[in-house]
C-alpha cells in the first residue's frame, strides 16, 4: 500500500456542513479538517453528530449545505453517494458488525470485488491478496470459518482488511474499539500508527477518552450537531476536553453506593452450563450492586443469559426471595421481575423496526390491554412518554424509528422499558458500552436510583474503575469460576487483577 506523504495539502475538508432530517437540524455549519498522516478524533455526546458527519463524508448521507474537498478538490454534492467516496478513497468501519456471519472472512473480504476467471472466482488470488493486506496490519486470523465463530476482536480485523481493500487515503473508525478488550485495542492502536506512517488520514470516532490521548494527534467537539472546538491533543488535558463535550465540570462521577440493603432477593447456587461457566455461586440484595468481572471467555455474559433463562444450565439453582425457580426462558424471567440489558443492544435488546413508544412498552402490553382485546394506546405512549423523559432521552417523537437514534439513546430506551415493567432485579451486561461520559453519568445516576429504590442489580463491565465505583460487592471470574468476591477494603484494582489473571487470593 503506499499513499502520498509530505503534502501540505489536507486530505478531506468540509466547510460549513448542514445536514437536516424531518423535524430535527442534526448538523448545523460544522467544519472539519483532516491532513495526511494524522488521526484526528472525532468527539462529543451521543446525539451530538459525529456519525452523521460521518455519513455525509462517505456519502450515505447528503448534506443539505455545505462544501466538501478531496486531496484539496471540489467534491460534486448533487451526485456524491458511497460509490463515488470509495472512488476517491474514502473508508469506513463502523461500529456495528456489517457483516454477513455465514460467510467466511475471505468471502466478507471481498463481497462486491471478486477477481473471476472464465467465470470462475478465483479464490487463490484473492486468498494471497487477503493474506498480504493482514500482513500488512500484522495480524493472523484463519479466514476460512464462518465469521460467526471468529472472536469479536477478529471479526473488527475482518472488517479494517475490507476498508482497506481499495487502499483508502482516509479511513473512518466510528467507535471500532467499542466491543473490543484491553490488549485488542493496543493492538489497533498499532494498526494506526502503521497506517499513519504511510500517509493515510485516520478520523477516530470514539467515548473513550483515554483513547483519544493514547492515538490521536488532533480533536474535534461537536455539541449538538454544532462545532465546538478544534486543536492538538497535547495542548488538552482529558477535564478540559470533557468540559469542551458536555459543556460543564464533571465531579463526582460516581453517586455514593447505596448502604441500606434488605432482603436477598436473588440467589445462584453451583450454576454450571458446558464450556462457559461451573459450580458458581452469588447472591443480590434488595438495594445492592453487585459486579461481575473477568476477561473475554471468563462466562460473564453467559452467566448473566442463564440466570435470565436464555443459556442452557446442566446443575444448579436459582432462587427469588427463597423460593427455588426453573428458569427455561426469557418469559418465566420476565413474569419473576427479571430485565436485562444485553451486551448486544440492537441484536438483543430493541427491535429495530419499531420506533421508541413500541420498543419502551413491548414488556409491558398487558398493563394497557383493556377488555382482553384492545390496547390504551393513550396510556402507552403516556407511560413510554414519562419514563424516556425521565432518563432525558433524546428525541423528537416517540414514533421515531430507534434506528435514527444514537447508541447512548437507544440503550436508554433498553433500560426504559424494563423500568416501565417494574422489575426488581435488573441484569446489566456492560450497559455503557459505546455511550459518551456525559450519557455515563447518567447510567451511573441509574443504577444508584435502582438501588435505592430497592432493586437487586448485577452489573457487567469491563472497566474496573466502573465496578469500584458503583458496585457494594464483585465477583470476579477466572475461566468459567468464581476466583474470588471482593467488598470494603479489598475492593482495589490491585486485588481485582490478580484474580483476572487467576492468582489466588492466597498465594
Amino acid at each position: 500500500m503506499t499513499t502520498t506523504v509530505g503534502t501540505a495539502t489536507p486530505l478531506l475538508e468540509v466547510r460549513g456542513c448542514t445536514m437536516e432530517f424531518p423535524g430535527v437540524r442534526a448538523l448545523d455549519n460544522v467544519s472539519f479538517t483532516l491532513m495526511p498522516g494524522e488521526c484526528h478524533a472525532l468527539v462529543g455526546e451521543n446525539g451530538a453528530g459525529k456519525s452523521t458527519l460521518s455519513k455525509c463524508i462517505t456519502g450515505e448521507n447528503r448534506m443539505t449545505a455545505g462544501e466538501l474537498y478531496a486531496d484539496g478538490k471540489p467534491v460534486k454534492l448533487s451526485g456524491y453517494s458511497i460509490r463515488e467516496s470509495q472512488h476517491m478513497k474514502i473508508a469506513i468501519v463502523h461500529q456495528e458488525f456489517q457483516l454477513m456471519n455465514d460467510m467466511t472472512g475471505l468471502e466478507n473480504i471481498f463481497v462486491g470485488h471478486y477477481d473471476t476467471r472464465g467465470g470462475f472466482i478465483n479464490w487463490k488470488k484473492l486468498e494471497v491478496r487477503a493474506r498480504k493486506l493482514l500482513e500488512f496490519l500484522q495480524c493472523d486470523i484463519e479466514l476460512n470459518v464462518p465469521v460467526k465463530s471468529l472472536r469479536t476482536a477478529e471479526r473488527q480485523i475482518v472488517q479494517l482488511t475490507k476498508a482497506l481493500l481499495d487502499e483508502p487515503k482516509v479511513l473512518i473508525l466510528d467507535e471500532l474499539t467499542a466491543v473490543l478488550q484491553e490488549k485488542d485495542i493496543l493492538n489497533i492502536f498499532r494498526i494506526i500508527g502503521i497506517l499513519k506512517s504511510r500517509g493515510i488520514g485516520v478520523i477516530y470516532i470514539s467515548h473513550r477518552l483515554d483513547e483519544v490521548f493514547s492515538c490521536c494527534d488532533s480533536y474535534t467537539v461537536l455539541c449538538d450537531g454544532r462545532f465546538v472546538s478544534s486543536g492538538r491533543v497535547a495542548d488538552i488535558t482529558k477535564q478540559q476536553l470533557i468540559r469542551m463535550i458536555i459543556g460543564r465540570e464533571l465531579s463526582g462521577a460516581y453517586p455514593p453506593i447505596n448502604e441500606n440493603l434488605g432482603e436477598t432477593i436473588l440467589e445462584v447456587k453451583n450454576l454450571t452450563a458446558p464450556k462457559a461457566f461451573r459450580d458458581v455461586s452469588l447472591s443480590v440484595r434488595a438495594g445492592e450492586v453487585v459486579g461481575l468481572a473477568g476477561l473475554l471467555g471468563a462466562g460473564k455474559t453467559e452467566l448473566v443469559n442463564a440466570i435470565f433463562g436464555h443459556h442452557r444450565v446442566v446443575s444448579g439453582k436459582i432462587l427469588v426471595r427463597g423460593r427455588e425457580v426453573n428458569i427455561h426462558n426469557p418469559r418465566r424471567a420476565i413474569k419473576l421481575g427479571m430485565g436485562i440489558v444485553p451486551d448486544e443492544r440492537r441484536m438483543l435488546g430493541l427491535n429495530m423496526l419499531f420506533d421508541i413508544k413500541d420498543n419502551t412498552t413491548l414488556p409491558s402490553m398487558r398493563k394497557f390491554r383493556v377488555g382482553r382485546v384492545f390496547q390504551n394506546l393513550r396510556a402507552e405512549a403516556r407511560a413510554a412518554y414519562e419514563v424516556n423523559e425521565r432518563l432525558n432521552l433524546k428525541y423528537y417523537s416517540l414514533w421515531q424509528n430507534v434506528k435514527k437514534l444514537s447508541g447512548g439513546n437507544q440503550q436508554k430506551i433498553v433500560v426504559a422499558k424494563w423500568m416501565l415493567r417494574e422489575c426488581d432485579i435488573f441484569l446489566l451486561d456492560e450497559p455503557t458500552r459505546g455511550i459518551d461520559i456525559g450519557a455515563k453519568f447518567e447510567i451511573y445516576t441509574l443504577v444508584n436510583e435502582l438501588a435505592r429504590a430497592g432493586k437487586a442489580v448485577i452489573l457487567v463491565s469491563p472497566e474496573m474503575e466502573e465496578l469500584i465505583g458503583l458496585c457494594n460487592r464483585i465477583y470476579i471470574l477466572f475461566e468459567g469460576k468464581v476466583m474470588d468476591e471482593v467488598e470494603g477494603e479489598r475492593k482495589t484494582q490491585e486485588v481485582i487483577i490478580n484474580s483476572l489473571l487467576g492468582v489466588s487470593a492466597h498465594e
